[in-house]
């Protein structure tokens, strides 16, 4: 079966190669660069024009980068050239004929022992001309700049930064372009360790003066920052800027594992009959290993570890045929068994299966036709075959009763699968430029997610109508968000190959589409099931809230996508981390021995609250009468004027105790069932609750965090950044007002404090391998714990007061404002919260005024190793 796919992914790679060769064979006299004698003309003509000669100079300043918050470096290159008012370039430069920067006498890049070359970006809208009379000198100015990391882009541990000038061939000197150029290098940290290639006319510590020569290389090496860090500021450095592949690739591993093992595991063996359990739980472990084995081998075949052998150009094709399409396929046909109690039929799996079986097949037939090749039929017919096949042996008992049912699924599988690594792949680039059939196919297999709605709103009832206007809906506004971009590879003959679907877009696309039907999924499934009104939840209840929490944490992921290893200055394994911590904290928050006594409390009827809750008034009315007693008759015993025989009189009148060691223990029992029930309340509108008022709550530390991200992102970019950035506040309150009675605690605060213990290092988690400064890392840490600490505290002293007056107190009967001991701690954590959180962002803008957080890796922009569309 595996080499019958791969023979499809190869008939088809086949068959882009031959028609795009062909292609490029009958263009190829076309193809050919002629010399561009324009542009060696318009050289001649300034070689020989020089009334008053040529001088320029370039001052390259290297800084700190401000404005990113980042451990890098900004290097930023100020050009200007002398010349005289009737110089032919002063003509063609005020005319905007030539810029300045594509006649420079060099070209500026960073660089150092075994790292890639960086080259310096242009502003170009900063060429300008100065000129103080009719026949003064023009001056001509630009600016360029570079940024990068640490040393430099992949350099090894422990190398050098170096500043390169490639100075042209011909363009200095008498007979040149230019009379000559001065190159100004001033750093104000780093120390100039070493020149080579030209003349230092000056030089300190920190600065140098160069003249160009006709012609070579210059270089100019860099130390490192002269300030010496401290113990806490290597801490800090280690946890922002350590770069490691294996890093990386671990921590995604660590989270697929935990997902599985921690929600998706306990879920089957709980579902599952005795008598398939062992099956379901083999093909829940099939589905982890599956998706972090095509997750880990697409991200990392193009980095550094993408050397070895058994690194593919086209890694994304296993990520497609399992991410895109089957995964959601079998996930889809699970929902179906679940909710029917039978495998799925045909009529079933055709919503989950028509668009991305059909339209691949049709642009292999226009692909076939139009590339005249019979090649794509043997792709296509492959999947027939595979199909076909499948069902056969299955349907006579090939694999017992077990395959006879789920035959029809195989048989669908194995065509999808088929197909997304054959037309998945790509079409030759003529063929799909005319139309952009890549683009509608790949629009194609990204169906599958958005249609695994379809069986969960057909199990509630939903108009077929109705159902797929919502799917289609999902799927249209993911495809828009998220759009597909290709990787292509030009062979030695001119002719481009597709690699498939990029490495990132492969991984990226997804994420939107599957974020939105989860947790709308899951959402309805929680307000539609019967009993959500009732004073029961609805059959596995701990494992769709812990699902809510799980996709709340990733929207980390979500926002800023996957990246190929060791492709960005910036690591995900902060985001890998926190999605591993929110799997094993939800499933602490909600552990499985507490369901009896969380269904138990749920249940409780709104006069059975009532009951306990004056009760609890009563206890802390008479612990609060012994209290007072014991603090005046101490000063009345003291001064004679009460005896021991009066004492004990009004003690007993206070009322028996019974067993004073059992006392401590009846009120805390008193107390937890009083405040841990949901109050007589449906677990729907306590979870509304929660979420609307965390969202409220968030709303200040949205507005200081969001607008930064939001103006280096496009209007689609921003939808993504606000919904996805928002969303998982709302479902943290969900979770809380939900599944409440469940929830670790033993009253509101005290819950609220165990889910600020979850959401809190999922938080943290995600600050890590940011290339954060270190001053900018502690400010960042300080202003996400006092957010959540603050925000969490307000949410359980609401709830506690919610609680309250669901009995028909007042708030204050419960919980005593004359005495400050049952306030002090709740409000002075609130203030040291919200001062700490005013404090730390009112230094961070005195210290870097103008300085705003900047985004990571703006969405949809493709890496370095899969260019977007890079077609020929």
């Amino acid at each position: 079966m595996l080499l019958a796919l791969v023979t499809a992914h190869v008939a088809w790679v086949w068959a882009v190669e031959r028609v795009s060769a062909s292609s490029v064979a009958d263009a190829e006299t076309d193809s050919e660069a002629a010399p561009d004698e324009e542009a060696d003309a318009l050289a001649r003509s300034y070689r020989a024009n020089k009334p008053r000669g040529r001088t320029g100079s370039t001052t390259l300043r290297v800084v700190p980068a401000r404005g990113s918050d980042s451990a890098r470096w900004l290097a930023t290159a100020k050009h200007k050239l002398a010349l005289g008012a009737g110089d032919p370039m002063t003509k063609d430069l005020r005319r905007d004929l030539v810029d300045l920067d594509e006649w420079l006498p060099f070209e500026l890049f960073v660089g150092g022992d075994g790292c890639l070359r960086d080259d310096f970006d242009t502003y170009f809208d900063d060429d300008r001309l100065e000129q103080g009379g009719p026949s003064a000198t023009v001056y001509a100015f630009d600016t360029s700049d570079e940024t990068w990391a640490g040393t430099g882009i992949d350099c090894p541990d422990g190398v050098a930064t170096v500043l390169y000038a490639d100075v042209k061939k011909g363009w200095l000197g008498k007979s040149g372009l230019y009379n000559r150029w001065t190159l100004t290098i001033d750093t104000s940290r780093r120390p100039i360790i070493a020149i080579d290639g030209a003349t230092a006319l000056s030089q300190s510590a920190h600065s140098v003066k160069l003249q160009l020569p006709a012609s070579g290389l210059v270089s100019v090496m860099l130390g490192t920052d002269a300030s010496k860090p401290g113990d806490v500021e290597e801490l800090a450095d280690t946890a922002q800027n350590y770069r490691s592949i294996k890093l990386e690739a671990g921590t995604l591993l660590a989270a697929v594992a935990a997902v599985t093992y921690c929600w998706a595991l306990p879920f089957v063996r709980r579902w599952a009959p005795t008598a398939t359990r062992a099956r379901w739980t083999a093909a829940t472990v099939v589905t982890g290993v599956l998706t972090a084995a095509t997750l880990v081998y697409a991200l990392a075949a193009p980095g550094e570890i993408g050397a070895r052998w058994w690194a593919y150009e086209g890694s994304s094709a296993p990520l497609v045929a399992w991410w895109w399409v089957l995964l959601p396929f079998l996930l889809g046909a699970f929902v179906i068994r679940a909710a029917t109690g039978r495998p799925p039929q045909v009529m079933q799996l055709l919503p989950l299966s028509l668009v991305p079986g059909a339209v691949p097949l049709i642009a292999a037939f226009v692909f076939a036709v139009t590339g005249r090749t019979a090649a794509p039929v043997l792709s296509i017919g492959v999947a027939v075959a595979l199909a076909a096949l499948s069902a056969l042996l299955l349907k006579h008992g090939t694999a017992g009763l077990a395959g006879r049912r789920w035959a029809a699924t195989a048989a669908m599988g194995l065509w999808l699968v088929a197909l997304a690594v054959g037309p998945g792949t790509g079409l030759p680039y003529d063929v799909a430029g005319a139309w952009r059939l890549d683009n509608v196919v790949s629009d194609a297999l990204s169906w599958s997610w958005a249609a695994l709605l379809w069986p969960v709103l057909r199990t509630f009832a939903w108009r077929r109508w109705s159902a797929a206007a919502l799917v289609g809906v999902v799927w249209y506004f993911g495809a828009l968000f998220d759009d597909a971009y290709y990787s292509w590879s030009q062979q030695e003959d001119g002719s481009w190959t597709s690699l498939g679907v990029a490495t990132d877009a492969a991984a990226n696309q997804p994420l939107l589409t599957m974020q939105t039907v989860l947790v709308c999924g899951a959402l309805l499934y929680l307000s539609r099931h019967v009993g959500s009104g009732s004073g029961k939840w609805p059959p596995h209840v701990r494992t769709v809230v812990m699902g809510l929490g799980i996709a709340a944490a990733a929207t980390a992921v979500t926002r800023f996508n996957f990246v190929s290893f060791g492709d960005d200055d910036v690591q995900r394994s902060g985001r890998y981390l926190a999605v591993a911590i929110a799997a094993v904290g939800f499933a602490l928050l909600l552990p499985q021995s507490a369901e009896r006594r969380a269904a138990r409390l749920h249940a409780v009827p709104s006069r059975a609250h009532n009951r306990r809750m004056h009760a609890l008034l009563k206890d802390q009315t008479m612990e609060a009468s012994r209290r007072e007693f014991l603090t005046s008759s101490r000063a009345a015993l003291a001064a004679g004027e009460l005896t021991a025989r009066e004492w004990s009189a009004r003690w007993k009148k206070l009322g028996a105790l019974g067993a004073r060691s059992t006392a401590p223990q009846h009120s805390l029992a008193l107390r937890l069932a009083a405040l841990g029930s949901s109050g007589g309340r449906s677990a729907w509108r306590n979870g509304v609750a929660g979420a609307v008022l965390l969202t409220v709550l968030s709303l200040p530390w949205l507005f200081y965090t969001l607008p930064p991200l939001l103006s280096v992102t496009s209007q689609v970019d921003s939808s993504v950044e606000v919904w996805t950035y928002a969303l998982r506040w709302s479902l943290y309150g969900f979770i809380y007002g939900y599944a409440y009675s469940w929830v670790r605690g033993g009253s509101p605060l005290g819950k609220a404090m165990c889910l600020l213990a979850v959401v809190l290092t999922a938080e943290l988690a995600q600050l890590l391998y940011r290339g954060l400064k270190p001053d900018a890392f502690g400010i960042s840490l300080l202003l996400t714990a006092g957010n959540c600490l603050a925000v969490f505290l307000v949410l359980g002293l609401y709830w506690e007061a919610r609680m309250v007056r669901a009995a028909g107190l007042r708030w204050g009967q419960i919980r005593s404002f004359r005495s400050l001991s049952t306030i002090a701690v709740p409000a002075s954590t609130v203030v040291v919260a919200a001062a700490t959180a005013l404090a730390t962002a009112m230094v961070g803008v005195w210290v870097a005024p103008g300085s705003s957080p900047t985004a990571e890796n703006p969405r949809d922009q493709p890496s370095a190793t899969a260019p977007r569309d890079p077609g020929p």
